[in-house]
């Protein structure tokens, strides 16, 4: 996106939380910074008492809770139901970061330009593989879903990371815009990797938010091109 003269103009965002907000707030200060060009227009939560929420109004970022109830609605209805109220903010890129419902097609399809999930995981580049090889040439199995942190603990492994994806209606198999490995330590529980890994997961989510800003003002650079 350009405006007149040829500046980069901030993308219009919403960016939808479950939990205490760590990574939300790092891309509300790069946003403030300049280092994210994006233009945040609301945080949405499934839950009344999520910390995002008031990360949100301290940077004065319209906020909007959003409860499912599996006894009386469906996935596709709420699905649908969070597009509008997103697409009513202006937004056309949506981040997950740390958003704990999975999103049907129905949300996929509404018309955003872009739907980016933060997997506390290392993710192959293929995405239906189950191993994933790692940088120093080993091989790993693949966690998925949304206990992965807690899965690679209890499975021993040395190794995971974080990665951006954009997200496709099979779960945590999309296209990997970014991803860092992370290491774990012996004794670590899921509270205390988390708190390190938090540190991994806002350089992943800053490069691949500048990744897919790349990729997609590329068609555009393309037809002014031609013009």
């Amino acid at each position: 996106m350009t405006v007149a003269g040829g500046a980069a103009a901030k993308y219009p965002t919403a960016i939808l939380a479950s939990g205490s907000g760590t990574n939300l707030q790092a891309v509300l200060e790069q946003a403030d910074a300049g280092t994210l060009p994006l233009d945040i227009r609301l945080v949405v939560s499934n839950k009344f008492d999520a910390y995002a929420l008031e990360r949100a109004r301290a940077g004065h970022i319209a906020t909007l809770v959003m409860p499912f109830s599996p006894g009386s609605e469906s996935r596709a209805r709420y699905s649908r139901e969070l597009a509008a109220a997103v697409k009513a903010s202006g937004a056309r890129l949506v981040l997950l970061l740390g958003w704990m419902l999975v999103l049907t097609p129905e949300f996929l399809e509404a018309g955003f330009a872009g739907v980016l999930n933060l997997h506390p995981s290392f993710l192959p580049d293929e995405p239906s593989a189950d191993q994933v090889t790692l940088p120093d040439g080993s091989s790993s199995r693949v966690f998925r879903g949304a206990h992965a942190l807690r899965d690679a603990i209890e499975a021993g492994v040395c190794t995971t990371g974080a990665t951006l994806i954009e997200i496709t209606p099979a779960v945590d198999r999309g296209p990997v815009l970014a991803r860092r490995t992370f290491e774990l330590r012996t004794g670590d529980t899921v509270e205390s990797a988390l708190e390190r890994l938090h540190v991994v997961e806002q350089d992943v989510v800053r490069d691949g938010v500048l990744a897919w800003l790349a990729k997609s003002a590329a068609p555009e650079r393309s037809l002014d091109a031609r013009l």
